[in-house]
């Protein structure tokens, strides 16, 4: 392996660092501690990662530029959807380059990620003499998992690796190898005909759908002030739909969810930002936070800390 890295969080700042969460951004849904493993491994140019959290988590963000990516279940969740595709052992969730990700799971999850460069995927699947429908640029797709146990099992093994790696005793994962069978068993997920085979009835969720038709209505405008009956309007769906439907994705009432949105936002906006006057306040009316002191609270109950602490923390990390 040319490359591998472990890191290990146990804290929201740390969560919420980009520089570990490359191009997701990920939203804390539930108050509390918080523990994340990240591994990553080169395999020859087969990019890896693997993504285990202690605790419910909703991301959005893109996939790698030019790259094909796959992303794997490796557990078995009571709640888990990408893209509006429910999450199931059997099957994978496939982008080409730059393509919207939006993932949700209700608990705590583990995943795998691995992109390839479309060319050696290509060269693979002539080798092998099979036909494969790879995603194109911006596009995303579920597509059934050839052999689910092989692939899950060789992820772990990658991760078990890398975890054991430089311990006395422990042997160097054979790279080569291990790419040329991941690459194989992508291009069994990617083939033509398996990619068109009807997938599991549970692979679409309706409150799936209806939750994502309201993120994406509250997004364009401020969340907080956004009220259920927009969101029927914008669904098409009663208010006991909408509600069930936050309920069985988020546990959560509609209200309460965008109110975690929009904490989330601030937060990441304090620390993103240059720290200057004001910056609380700008942040809070610019997400629809009316009552500052009020705001103050919830934002303690869900991240531990007032946001002023969070800019303070800032500053001193801006000035050294």
């Amino acid at each position: 392996m040319r490359f591998v890295s472990r890191r290990v969080i146990t804290s929201i700042d740390e969560l919420v660092d980009p520089v570990a969460t490359a191009q997701m951004r990920p939203m804390i849904l539930r108050p509390g501690a918080v523990r994340a493993e990240f591994v990553s491994a080169d395999l020859r140019g087969v990019l890896v990662s693997l993504l285990d959290y202690s605790f419910p988590l909703a991301t959005r963000g893109q996939s790698l530029p030019d790259r094909v990516v796959l992303v794997v279940p490796l557990s078995r969740f009571p709640f888990a959807h990408m893209n509006g595709d429910l999450v199931v052992p059997e099957v994978a969730h496939a982008f080409g380059g730059l393509s919207e990700v939006s993932a949700v799971a209700g608990a705590a999850s583990e995943f795998g990620t691995m992109s390839f460069d479309r060319d050696v995927l290509d060269q693979a699947a002539r080798s092998l003499g099979v036909d494969i429908d790879v995603p194109d640029r911006g596009e995303y797709r579920a597509v059934p998992i050839a052999s689910p146990a092989r692939l899950r099992g060789l992820l772990v093994d990658i991760r078990q690796a890398v975890r054991e790696m430089g311990a006395p005793g422990t042997s160097v994962l054979p790279a080569a190898a291990v790419a040329d069978e991941l690459v194989e068993l992508v291009v069994g997920c990617l083939a033509a005909d398996q990619g068109r085979a009807t997938l599991t009835p549970l692979a679409r969720l309706n409150s799936v759908r209806i939750v994502r038709i309201c993120e994406d209505y509250a997004a364009d405008v401020s969340s907080q002030g956004v009220t259920l009956r927009d969101l029927c309007t914008a669904s098409g769906a009663s208010e006991r739909r909408v509600r069930h439907a936050f309920y069985e994705c988020y546990d959560m009432s509609p209200t309460a969810y965008l109110r975690m949105v929009a904490l989330n936002d601030v937060r990441h906006e304090l620390l993103d930002q240059p720290p200057e006057r004001d910056a609380v306040s700008r942040a809070a009316c610019d997400h629809g936070f009316w009552h500052l002191s009020r705001f103050a609270g919830q934002y303690r109950a869900l991240f531990g800390e007032l946001p002023s602490d969070t800019v303070a923390h800032r500053w001193k990390t801006a000035t050294g």
